[in-house]
């Protein structure tokens, strides 16, 4: 059996890397530290799902990891919007596109005000003190984390052969970006001298950046419809 390593380390370093990034964020809010804070609660989420259920409830760190996730849901709403932004600045302008770019600034604008009341909310936590009184056993997690990574695996091998056979499958195609997602970062939480993983890992991140092309195009060409666009 493969061991984790150090648990509560890596906790508490992705805590710290949450808050770090978003700092950054608040400062400037661009791409790239839109991109780097969802990242850092991407692996903070992960490491949070192996705990055991009664760390889980009703605690500072529950709360915490809950506003983290609204936070990154608002930023990927910023990000989506931002990939429609680029994707329209390729075409030559005329009224009906400059009507939709606008649009597209606007609701940015917006998103971006709820956000940024969102990182003012979780920087003034101090999360140097909400592991204090987790406490978890070897055992306990080891038993969950297989638990985990088994049900993730599975989820992902019942999802990818509806995603081939149908593309217009789009529920599905998200649950299989988000479960390769999650393995992907549980499996960090592994010693990287094992070969096995690494690979598995690089994988995943092939995957996961195709699956996420495709997740571009899908959300660009809902959000154009919905303003009865079409890009000639």
């Amino acid at each position: 059996m493969l061991y984790l390593l150090p648990f509560l380390t890596s906790l508490s370093e992705n805590l710290q890397r949450v808050n770090i990034r978003i700092s950054k964020y608040m400062k400037t809010p661009n791409a790239k530290q839109i991109h780097d804070v969802r990242t850092s609660i991407r692996r903070l989420d992960a490491t949070y799902l192996i705990l055991s259920k009664k760390n889980r409830t009703a605690s500072s760190l529950s709360d915490y990891v809950l506003k983290c996730k609204e936070f990154f849901k608002v930023n990927s709403e910023i990000r989506d919007l931002d990939v429609i932004y680029e994707k329209l600045q390729k075409y030559p302008s005329n009224a009906q596109r400059i009507r939709v770019i606008e649009g597209v600034k606007a609701s940015r604008d917006a998103t971006l005000e709820r956000a940024k009341t969102m990182g003012r909310s979780l920087n003034s936590t101090d999360t140097t003190r909400i592991i204090d009184k987790i406490g978890v056993t070897e055992k306990e997690l080891q038993k969950r984390y297989y638990k985990m990574i088994s049900r993730l695996i599975s989820r992902i091998e019942s999802t990818f052969p509806a995603v081939l056979t149908n593309q217009a499958k789009l529920e599905e195609l998200h649950d299989l970006r988000i479960s390769c997602k999650k393995l992907r970062y549980l499996l960090e939480l592994l010693p990287e001298d094992k070969n096995n993983v690494l690979k598995t890992r690089k994988a995943l991140q092939k995957l996961q950046d195709i699956l996420g092309t495709l997740h571009d195009y899908d959300f660009t060409i809902e959000y154009l419809s919905s303003w009865g666009t079409i890009i000639n």
